[in-house]
């Protein structure tokens, strides 16, 4: 029986009521997430902030999963995701209302680094849950699913944030406030209807220890590779959705179209975490994708510092389409390395993000002070492509663990 046969043999229409309770949640978070860069323009004209201190803002998001997500990982494999995933919601949106009320750069951070104590759980428990759900030739495409909502509340918050939703709720602190009551909402739904289920290969990891589950997680090469290559591009990704709204800005581009700029790039990251996920299960290949996904992301960085109008549109459009074909399938292929499985989905994930959730970190501070130091946009955007190419360098070592990779190793044996 491989890692999914029980989930294979298992298939309920509920899996589909799952994944839109999932989309649901997933979506109002980061719709509140993402909707404080557009606004810190606005923001700064009561709260000045620096380059470094709006990148400061963004990347402590990513700060606590360090410690907590595999803390959060291993919670979820022992006790399930129903109140792991729910209480998690609540507390990001209690933080997310108190953000309205912020008076200093250092009150915004507070506020955001306890955003990111809760989104940490989101990756763990959206693998978990799927996982648990969908069998192995539904799972990129229902992950791809449930990472759309990201994708889709991004784009919206870029797009409709200091044009429309500020204007109509009457300033940036009704918008937090707002954002964090919806958050709320969403969790609640998550605790009353989810349910965690039982499949026969998922009972291990609740058996085992703390100690255990983690001494096995820890010793899979493959692994730690993939971190690293989460890191990499991590570092880049973050640095591009905390500073290129800021950024275009600053080339003359006004604060509504930079935002709707950037839109553009999540759209294409929306339509391609659809036909990327299921591209890859219908190939049954992941490692290609991974590979000349990120490179091309690397090419599109340089773009995005020398060109403007439709050229910049069309390498928005390329990168979104890059990044959203590697979502869901590096999602997929870290439950799929073998040793993983349902049974340990959360705790992997939760290793994984938080090795690479410090580039999530770093990235935008590290970024943001080169472009400060050198008055110029050119080196900030060289060091992002960079860290994108060196990533796709750690996948070469890996194994593919697409379906057909699979089969063709049952049929070697």
């Amino acid at each position: 029986m491989n890692e999914q046969t029980g989930v294979d043999d298992q298939k309920s229409p509920f899996r589909w009521a799952v994944l839109s309770i999932l989309f649901l949640n997933v979506f109002i978070v980061f719709l509140g997430v993402q909707c404080i860069p557009p606004l810190f323009k606005e923001i700064g004209t009561e709260i000045p902030l620096t380059k470094a201190q709006i990148g400061l803002i963004m990347g402590i998001l990513t700060l606590p999963s360090i410690i907590f997500s595999p803390v959060c990982g291993a919670i979820t494999d022992r006790i399930g995701s129903r109140w792991t995933f729910g209480m998690a919601i609540i507390l990001t949106a209690l933080a997310g209302v108190l953000r309205g009320f912020a008076d200093s750069p250092n009150e915004l951070v507070a506020c955001m680094f306890v955003i990111g104590i809760g989104t940490t759980a989101i990756p763990p428990n959206i693998s978990k849950s799927l996982s648990m759900w969908f069998p192995k030739n539904e799972f990129a495409m229902a992950s791809g699913i449930a990472l759309l909502a990201m994708t889709l509340a991004a784009a919206l918050a870029m797009a409709l944030a200091a044009g429309i939703l500020s204007p109509f709720l009457g300033g940036w602190r009704n918008v937090m406030i707002v954002s964090g009551i919806l958050t709320a909402i969403t969790g609640l739904i998550w605790m009353v209807l989810f349910r965690d289920r039982k499949v026969q290969d998922a009972p291990k990891a609740k058996k085992a220890g703390f100690k255990e589950i983690f001494k096995k997680v820890f010793k899979i090469k493959a692994i730690w590779l993939t971190s690293l290559f989460y890191l990499c591009r991590f570092i880049s990704t973050s640095s591009i959705f905390a500073l290129l709204p800021i950024i275009l800005t600053e080339r003359g581009i006004s604060a509504g179209k930079a935002g709707a700029f950037v839109a553009v790039m999540m759209g294409s990251n929306a339509l391609f975490k659809l036909a990327g996920g299921a591209a890859s299960d219908k190939l049954g290949r992941r490692k290609p994708f991974l590979i000349i996904g990120t490179i091309v992301q690397s090419l599109c960085v340089f773009a995005f510092a020398t060109v403007n109008g439709v050229p910049l549109i069309i390498a928005l459009i390329v990168a979104g389409a890059a990044m959203g074909s590697i979502a869901p399938i590096f999602m997929a292929s870290i439950v799929e390395t073998e040793g993983i499985g349902p049974e340990l989905a959360g705790t992997t994930i939760g290793l994984v993000f938080m090795v690479g959730n410090f580039g999530g970190f770093i990235g935008p501070i590290i970024t943001g002070k080169i472009i400060d130091i050198a008055g110029s946009q050119w080196p900030g955007f060289i060091f992002m492509a960079l860290c994108y190419f060196v990533a796709a360098f750690f996948i070469f070592p890996l194994n593919d663990t697409g379906r057909k990779k699979t089969n063709e190793a049952v049929d070697e044996a």
